[in-house]
């Protein structure tokens, strides 16, 4: 559900103050005057500035530089633009300088200077019952909402740890913890995370016709509750592979009227069901900035086991999963990307909640917002180019409360995209009928970037049959 912060509402119209002197800080000096490209270099000192709640080991583990390293003026450049990349996604902060300055001979002296963000947030929520805000809009019914705040705590003790609670109240209620350790070992290459919640709905999707979703709602009760808990393990061997196993827990149970109007829903007429998920995820992540990647590629395989046997009634299912992204320069202003993303599932007989296709989360063909298309396996693709309306620039607020809060980055992008996807579905095709059929959208957008890894899209989009309209959304769109 697309979540609207106060800080998304103040940054959103930041690009009217005024503009600090030139765009955003280059991160490099130009060495072209001190070195050059085949010259070796000497870091004789490592200076780092600004990280007054980050813990020296946290950054440690991110850079790719050291001091006493020899180096080719070309390999540290590169050197120095993967540092910066590296420090960026940790999502620590908000800006990064990375400067060298000659000293005598070959040596240098290499200067990261860091601007941390504020990390305790009590952060309103004002979250959309539907699925997307375009079905929102559609529904005319804007007490369809929920509310309430999360207090987040990140870069907890100065690790990176994120402890999260979550207090939402309204349409659908939860309450939960979650916490996350990204190293618990010394060589900082295991990780660890768990939460719990406890939610319950006063509606629930409960079946498709048409693909298009159908709800059941009960102003007086809560017609779908949820108790989960699940613990993640994780291991990063050296900067860019993440693999992590994790184990989850879910008890749902729905009122009679859904299991009447559905009796697939949790299947056999049930009103209750257990479930032990088992989920084995390896990524390789290579992309520039993970919020909002211009060059690089993400690779992820994921292996799920819904079910063990160990509880009664649980479903017996098996899915494989696996994405590919990559994200290239073409020049100075243009860009390019594509994604790739699948599963497979052998199983045709799953229950209705257990099932995933396209039009869930951030699965689903632009053009298509107002539809779901459950299926067992599916594939799709999104392309999009990319022209820079307004590269990065950095603005200067003449007020502010905090220091965190006085300078704002922001860009604007123009996009042109294309969509196709496929859905096989052998359960539910005849009230689905956009499964087993190619479909494909197309249309342009811009998108507006800015910090705290806020990505705000607006698109206008055609699918294959004509239909058409302006969509909303809040994360990147690859």
């Amino acid at each position: 559900m697309p979540k609207f912060r106060l800080i998304f509402i103040f940054s959103l119209f930041s690009f009217f103050l005024p503009v600090s002197d030139g765009e955003a800080q280059s991160f490099l000096t130009d060495s072209s005057n001190i070195f050059k490209g085949t010259d070796t270099v000497i870091v004789s000192n490592l200076i780092i500035t600004g990280n007054k709640v980050t813990e020296m080991q946290v950054i440690n583990r991110e850079l790719m530089i050291h001091e006493g390293d020899t180096l080719i003026a070309q390999v540290l450049e590169r050197a120095m633009e993967r540092t910066r990349e590296n420090l960026m996604n940790t999502t620590l902060f908000n800006f990064i300088t990375i400067n060298y300055q000659k000293l005598e001979g070959q040596k240098v002296a290499l200067i990261i200077n860091l601007t941390e963000r504020w990390y305790i947030f009590p952060i309103p929520i004002f979250e959309l019952v539907d699925r997307n805000f375009n079905e929102w809009v559609k529904s005319g019914d804007f007490s369809r909402v929920n509310y309430g705040f999360y207090l987040n705590w990140d870069n907890f003790r100065g690790m990176n740890e994120s402890l999260r609670f979550q207090f939402r109240w309204g349409y659908s209620q939860r309450i939960g913890l979650f916490y996350n350790i990204p190293f618990i070992n010394k060589n900082q290459e295991e990780g660890l995370s768990f939460g719990g919640a406890y939610s319950r709905n006063r509606e629930v999707g409960y079946d498709v016709y048409n693909s298009e979703q159908l709800l059941y709602q009960d102003d007086d009760r809560f017609v779908r509750k949820e108790i989960y808990g699940g613990i993640r393990y994780s291991r990063r061997k050296g900067f860019y592979n993440t693999s992590s196993v994790s184990v989850e827990y879910r008890y749902n149970s729905i009122s009679d009227s859904v299991a009447i109007l559905n009796p697939d829903y949790l299947g056999q007429g049930r009103t209750s069901q257990e479930l032990i998920t088992i989920a084995w995820n390896f990524r390789r992540d290579r992309r520039d900035f993970k919020i909002y990647p211009l060059k690089g590629y993400l690779l992820e395989f994921d292996a799920v086991k819904n079910g063990t046997g160990l509880l009664a009634n649980e479903p017996d299912l098996m899915f494989l999963a696996a994405t590919a992204k990559y994200f290239k320069p073409l020049s100075k202003r243009w860009y390019a990307a594509t994604s790739f993303r699948g599963k497979l599932s052998g199983q045709s007989d799953a229950p209705f909640f257990n099932q995933r296709g396209l039009g869930f989360g951030n699965d689903f063909i632009r053009g298509y917002e107002y539809y779901i298309i459950p299926g067992q396996n599916y594939f799709l693709n999104r392309t999009s180019l990319k022209f820079v309306l307004v590269p990065t620039q950095v603005i200067t607020l003449p007020f502010s409360i905090l220091e965190k809060f006085k300078t704002i980055p922001y860009a604007f992008y123009l996009n042109g995209n294309f969509d196709f996807g496929y859905v096989r579905d052998r359960q539910f095709y005849s009230k689905n009928p956009l499964a087993n059929n190619w479909q494909f959208g197309y249309g342009v957008g811009i998108d507006y970037v800015t910090y705290y890894n806020l990505v705000f899209r607006v698109e206008y989009s055609f699918n294959k049959f004509g239909e058409n309209g302006f969509f909303l959304h809040f994360t990147a769109p690859i």
